[in-house]
């Protein structure tokens, strides 16, 4: 199915960015560096939530896509009806109903990863729409806490890495800097590990390409400041993101609009213009399922190649 599925992402990277995976777009800048490496926003209000491990951030404009989750889960034994009906509503976006279904079942099921990350994702998409900024950051704050309880309860569970790292970074649209910077490692840590649970997970190696494409675009000031603050200044190159992307459309043909997009963008970097032409007539090919696919072609239209 079609869908960006933040509940997968991929492959280890020794590269270091900045992302939101999440939320809006990125935003470069002295600050923008921590948009870039600020996959790893800070986690405001939620000192309940220990930190787990280090790794690299995906750029908030990564995490900020509209994910679209396609789950075929045999992740839950416990609950099959609740995790099927769960799913359901999911994908017809009935997100306020998955997020009151989903409370009632952890109330007899509190430490069912299946049930937590699936809440997780939920109010993920009800903050996404929610404009009022106090309501946005209740919600993700939430949404990280049950992703940490998630992992708590299943370590070797993909699409809780995957979606502990997504929130971490929504969450930290709310810190500062260097907070943004120092959880960017988090974020590509926790992503790594969803790629090597579920290595054939496109959305998961898509992510990781988003994450390289927006490391390999720090400005050379960026990078700079990021080495100021750490040892390791971020790296990656449009290769590697491209190897990403490809990768991702390889394991599942047209299972997401952007994806396609973003191969357009990275041929385009790296002086393919005839390649970045042919993605960008297949990604406007592409039919939009979602809003955020409705969005990715008003992109794809205006991409000069």
């Amino acid at each position: 199915g079609h869908g960006y599925d933040p509940e997968k992402p991929t492959m280890a990277l020794s590269v270091i960015r900045r992302a939101k995976w999440a939320a809006p777009r990125l935003q470069l800048g002295c600050d923008g560096i921590a948009a870039s490496l600020a996959l790893s926003q800070p986690l405001v209000a939620r000192a309940s939530v220990p930190p787990r491990g280090t790794g690299l951030a995906v750029g908030a404009a990564l995490l900020a896509l509209a994910v679209n989750d396609h789950v075929r889960p045999a992740d839950s034994a416990k609950a099959p009806s609740v995790i099927d009906e769960a799913d359901t509503l999911f994908e017809a976006n009935s997100f306020a109903a998955l997020a009151s279904l989903l409370r009632t079942a952890l109330a007899s099921r509190p430490d069912d990863a299946a049930l937590l990350w699936r809440l997780g994702r939920a109010l993920k998409k009800l903050a996404d729409a929610e404009k009022a900024a106090p309501a946005k950051q209740a919600l993700v704050v939430e949404a990280l806490e049950l992703a940490d309880r998630a992992l708590a309860a299943d370590e070797a569970c993909a699409p809780c890495h995957k979606w502990y790292a997504i929130l971490l970074s929504d969450v930290g649209a709310f810190g500062g800097t260097t907070e943004k910077i120092k959880n960017s490692f988090r974020i590509a840590e926790h992503f790594e590990k969803a790629v090597a649970l579920a290595p054939t997970d496109a959305t998961s190696r898509h992510l990781l390409g988003v994450w390289c494409f927006e490391v390999a675009k720090l400005s050379w000031i960026e990078k700079k400041a990021a080495a100021a603050l750490f040892a390791a200044p971020p790296q990656a190159t449009y290769e590697q993101a491209l190897d990403h992307f490809a990768a991702a459309e390889q394991m599942d043909p047209g299972f997401y609009p952007k994806n396609r997009l973003m191969l357009a963008r990275t041929c385009q970097k790296l002086g393919r213009d005839g390649e970045a032409r042919e993605w960008r007539a297949r990604c406007l090919r592409s039919e939009a399922r979602t809003p955020e696919d409705a969005e990715t072609l008003e992109e794809a239209e205006k991409l000069k190649v």
